[in-house]
């Protein structure tokens, strides 16, 4: 379907909410700790590529991984009834081949379930083609909104120098157009592309935008982070971090994204958000739902309130909910709030962020007419309050 209709989808689908989220907000910040809406399930660091901006494929171990079995009991609990938005991540996901099946559990266990977001490389078109039609079939039957991305950081040999595989462009691109081909016969289904921009392929982003262009396809351009729950790269931060060339091109790359998309769309939040931290020397502005109402589940049963956050335990070993209320772990949680966040980097669910969290999301749409009719008075509408105090 449309990317502007199937975000139109989304955007209804998240009013229905809105009373809930508004309580929501209050009780967190003024009560107490909340249940989450929001997970992230990396299923495995299996992965088919070599990324050389990220290491997970190091970490991939098959045996480590919770099996359907194992997740089946954890998943069947009450304090997982509120997540509306799950992400299934890795490594890549289409290795597991129970996927379609783990899709289906997860429908079964989180009953307020709005909508499935699924990263993959598509790399291996004849395995992932079938298995993400499954998918988005059985969505489609669900009424469950899904969005599929595959990943491409470059056009031909750039993005096979990134992803270290030989025909990776080529491989990627038979994925690309099976799912776009999808996508126009569900209307549940929202297909893109997403880069991931950095010193290596940063002279290529305009090229992929291009590309993109003449594709038909939405692409949405991330910008390199460092953390080890999410992407083991933390290492790697000194050799590929960014320098002021780079920063000075993707805060004008992001800018110009902004005046092109919809105020309304996830992205212009995220590109604005990236501009405004490469602006004022990487103080946050915008709202996370991973500061209050968000879980990352790593592959062996890892809990973490966020990408940043330390292991809050197991979840093979102890139940969820009482990890997550611990209260080591939510005076853990405060501490990043307190001295994490203010400076964190990471678009994770950015967009359902704002739209929880009203007074934010009020202040971006203001700000983004601004910046769209006149990027250069971008500096000018910086917040000057602080994230942590939102």
């Amino acid at each position: 379907m449309s990317t502007n209709k199937f975000r139109l989808h989304y955007l209804a689908r998240t009013a229905a909410g809105v009373p809930r989220d508004l309580v929501n907000t209050f009780v967190s910040a003024k009560i107490h700790a909340i249940r989450p809406t929001v997970l992230i399930y990396n299923c495995t660091w299996v992965c088919d590529a070599r990324c050389t901006m990220c290491n997970n494929w190091k970490w991939g171990d098959r045996k480590s991984d919770m099996t359907l079995e194992q997740l089946e009991p954890v998943m069947n609990h009450p304090f997982w009834g509120a997540v509306e938005n799950l992400n299934i991540s890795g490594g890549e996901p289409t290795t597991r081949n129970d996927l379609p099946q783990m899709v289906e559990l997860f429908h079964r266990h989180l009953p307020r379930l709005r909508k499935i977001g699924i990263n993959t490389t598509g790399l291996t078109p004849t395995r992932a083609i079938p298995m993400l039609t499954r998918i988005v079939e059985f969505c489609a039957r669900q009424e469950i909104l899904i969005s599929v991305r595959v990943s491409l950081d470059g056009i031909g040999d750039v993005h096979n120098q990134v992803r270290d595989v030989k025909r990776g462009f080529e491989k990627a691109s038979r994925t690309i157009e099976a799912m776009q081909a999808l996508a126009a016969s569900h209307d549940n289904f929202q297909f893109g592309i997403a880069s991931t921009i950095f010193a290596t392929n940063m002279q290529d982003a305009e090229n992929i935008l291009a590309w993109a262009r003449t594709k038909g396809l939405d692409v949405v351009f991330n910008m390199l982070r460092f953390t080890d729950a999410m992407l083991h790269n933390k290492e790697l931060q000194e050799t590929i971090g960014f320098q002021e060339r780079e920063e000075t091109f993707m805060r004008k790359f992001f800018l110009d994204r902004v005046q092109e998309e919809s105020v309304l769309s996830g992205q212009s939040f995220m590109y604005l958000h990236y501009a405004d931290m490469i602006a004022n020397g990487y103080q946050r502005t915008m709202p996370c739902p991973f500061q209050s109402q968000g879980l990352l589940l790593n592959p062996n049963g890892d809990l973490h309130y966020c990408e940043n956050s330390e292991k809050l335990g197991n979840v093979l070993d102890d139940a969820a909910e009482a990890l997550y209320f611990k209260a080591e772990n939510l005076m853990h949680r405060q501490h990043l709030k307190d001295k994490v966040c203010p400076t964190c980097l990471s678009p994770c669910q950015v967009n359902v962020g704002a739209m929880k969290q009203f007074v934010p999301y009020a202040k971006f749409l203001k700000r983004a007419y601004q910046v769209k009719r006149n990027p250069q008075r971008h500096t000018e509408t910086l917040p000057t309050d602080s994230y942590a105090a939102r």
